[in-house]
């Protein structure tokens, strides 16, 4: 069932990554789905560093929102996607780059929200970053693509 759904083929490298998740170095690691919880890895690049060479704060904020996302994503059927809709950042330290590890955690579950929390750390075991996050949950658009409102 779940490797049908379009998370679960871009995980297991069946389907291309999405362009922002590739851009930020997105690897999926591992799903604990008694804990609603993903594992990601980052291999951030000198391309997301701010002229200090540190990464961002946005990429950072991308990270997480990739790691959260990934967290609602890996629960959903086929036929529904989750949008964010409110995401808070906390940045707690520079990040550099190299590897980053996420964690991405679905911690309460409505009808039609998914709210999240996600944090970052560096190669050391660092904590980087934390998040917190709603997704609204809506029927995969047709063709699965959104188009712009005319």
């Amino acid at each position: 069932m779940e490797d049908a759904t379009l998370f679960w083929k871009i995980a297991e490298g069946e389907h291309a990554c999405p362009h922002a998740s590739s851009l930020l170095g997105w690897e999926f690691i591992l799903y604990e789905r008694e804990k609603n919880q993903v594992r990601v890895r980052f291999h951030a690049s000198k391309a997301l560093t701010t002229p200090l060479e540190c990464i961002q704060g946005g990429m950072l904020g991308a990270m997480l929102d990739d790691c959260m996302g990934s967290a609602v994503f890996a629960a959903l059927g086929a036929d529904y996607v989750g949008l964010v809709v409110r995401i808070e950042t906390q940045l707690l330290r520079p990040a550099f780059p190299g590897h980053i590890a996420g964690v991405g955690k679905v911690t309460k579950k409505l009808k039609d929200r998914r709210y999240t929390s996600g944090m970052l750390l560096d190669e050391a075991g660092n904590l980087l970053a934390t998040g917190k996050a709603c997704y609204r949950i809506i029927r995969m658009p047709p063709k699965g693509v959104m188009m712009p409102r005319s």
